[in-house]
């Protein structure tokens, strides 16, 4: 049997990167009020102040800490300032910033066939580049306004090109793969631990070809050093700007295990519940998550095993059968660092999928192989087709609750209406306070296209909230301090009115001698803050 029987490769891959963008588009024209609203939203700030405020780049801004420049330390600004070029063309929507992340998730499946090819095979690439086409963790994040997609997709480009560098020693490979590889980390730094299996393929690829020698890795770590240098040099300025400026925040700060220590991470069982549940419920689901497991315990594919036919055109390419598994020994270090901001901030595991895509594509090959040896018939096409339907239609399904979660926290339906009800009802220079669904999301601020403060205000020494539980005269306290700066008005989504009102009565009964309630619905109400002399 030749998995060229039912259509060419080239027909197969243009049909799967069809898929692929079939099923990133769904939602494109969401507001971003899905499951990583907050993320996204604080994203779209970036690029809302570049196309508004300020082209430099080196200078990512965000609106949720009042009117003064409020610059962050954070990752190089890749897909934020390239949706704010586009913003100038098409206006300022929210499916462009998806659209350009659904672009670079595109051709990260294409890449990551690329990569396959040369250090797996033909068939294998295929089949693995369907399953990150379907992989719902793949699918939600390539369609979110977040810089994950461009560094996966960067870095994959990059371990393909210094591939085909150590196969062929052209050296323009070896310059694409560094500068590559330097934007892909510049453009979100977890990217950095695919370098665990970059160096497992160059030492078994050189080994193999037996040009293991000191001029050839004196070259190769040239290379790196120039991908690493702007790296580290860019990190050092984002550091320098959360120091700088306010609200001094350095973006995925605080939650690693330097921050809190082994003893946090083993009084919470390493977080292992969360992880779970993460990858259960949509990074990978179950069916993806057996797939894998069977292919970490399966010998990774050698040449001409389980071929399906006898011409295989990629048998003269060095190989690096266990690549796939050092890229999943990298996730498992980079979880051990990292355990407590990966399951809060679960998009952050994007790195591993392209591993994940790949191992268990090599599951589903190795299965449907032994079928056709058995069977000599079209049963294993039947099987492959059949795996692709499950993984495919549990992962849409799963994916239903993360588009619309049914969770009020995650579900910002409420926070987008404050928003748009706030930029009708202010003025451009006006200041708006929120209280959103998700305690310090900024998502009725971006909606509202004004500047202000989510409550209580993201200043150092502020507990933010994850439940309303500040004590009376602290609340009263902040807001005093947002009233001397210049607030206007004071939007509070539905959800926690009640809450509100029952724990803070005092702070109610302040909140209604300094401010006038001009607008209540059944989904958020709005006050407008008076100054001292209206009182």
């Amino acid at each position: 049997m030749n998995i060229n029987a039912f259509n060419t490769k080239n027909h197969l891959l243009i049909a799967i990167l069809i898929v692929g963008a079939i099923l990133r588009l769904n939602h494109i024209n969401q507001p971003f009020t899905d499951y990583i609203s907050w993320r996204q939203t604080s994203t779209a700030m970036m690029a809302d102040n570049f196309y508004n405020r300020n082209w430099n780049i080196f200078y990512p801004e965000i609106s949720w800490n009042g009117p003064e420049p409020s610059y962050n330390g954070r990752e190089f600004q890749t897909v934020t300032y390239i949706a704010a070029l586009l913003y100038v063309l098409v206006g300022q929507h929210d499916w462009v910033g998806r659209g350009v992340a659904i672009i670079f998730g595109l051709w990260g499946i294409f890449a990551l066939y690329q990569l396959i090819r040369r250090v797996w095979d033909e068939q294998h690439a295929i089949i693995s580049a369907a399953v990150m086409a379907l992989l719902p963790g793949s699918i939600f994040v390539d369609r979110s306004f977040l810089p994950d997609p461009a560094m996966v997709s960067l870095t994959v480009t990059s371990f393909w090109m210094l591939v085909v560098y150590l196969q062929t020693d052209r050296r323009r490979y070896l310059l694409l793969a560094s500068a590559i590889a330097s934007w892909g980390w510049l453009t979100k730094i977890p990217g950095l631990i695919v370098g665990i299996p970059m160096l497992y393929a160059m030492v078994t690829i050189l080994a193999s070809r037996k040009k293991l020698y000191p001029k050839k890795l004196l070259e190769i770590g040239l290379a790196a050093g120039f991908a690493l240098i702007p790296v580290v040099a860019y990190y050092l300025w984002a550091r320098y700007l959360s120091l700088t400026y306010p609200p001094y925040h350095f973006a995925g700060g605080g939650n690693w295990l330097w921050d809190h220590g082994l003893q946090e991470g083993l009084r919470q069982k390493y977080f292992l519940p969360a992880l779970y549940w993460n990858y259960n419920r949509w990074i990978w689901t179950k069916p993806v998550i057996a797939l894998v497991f069977i292919g970490l315990l399966l010998r990774p594919p050698q040449r001409h095993q389980y071929s399906w036919s006898a011409q295989n055109l990629d048998d003269d390419f060095p190989k690096a059968p266990w690549l796939f598994h050092w890229w999943m020994f990298a996730g498992v270090i980079y979880y051990l660092i990292g355990a407590k901001e990966l399951v809060v901030n679960s998009w952050n595991f994007h790195i591993v999928n392209p591993a994940a895509a790949a191992i268990a594509g090599h599951t589903i090959f190795a299965i449907a192989s032994l079928i056709n040896r058995i069977t000599r018939s079209h049963a294993a096409i039947v099987f492959i087709v059949a795996i692709f339907l499950i993984v495919g239609g549990v992962g849409q399904r799963n994916l239903r609750n993360m588009y619309n979660p049914l969770e009020p926290r995650w579900d910002a339906t409420q926070s987008y209406k404050l928003g748009l009800a706030l930029h009708q009802i202010s003025t451009a220079q006006d200041l708006v306070v929120t209280i959103p669904n998700d305690i310090g999301e900024p998502v009725a601020i971006y909606y509202s296209k004004r500047r202000g403060w989510v409550f209580p205000p993201a200043w150092p020494g502020v507990v933010w909230w994850s439940e309303i539980v500040i004590k009376d005269n602290e609340a009263i306290g902040l807001f005093q301090k947002l009233r001397a700066k210049g607030a206007d008005w004071f939007g509070i989504v539905n959800e926690h009115k009640n809450e509100l009102w029952e724990k803070n009565p005092k702070f109610i009964e302040y909140l209604e001698r300094t401010c006038k309630l001009e607008q209540e619905t059944s989904e958020f109400l709005i006050y407008r803050i008076l100054s001292p002399e209206k009182i």
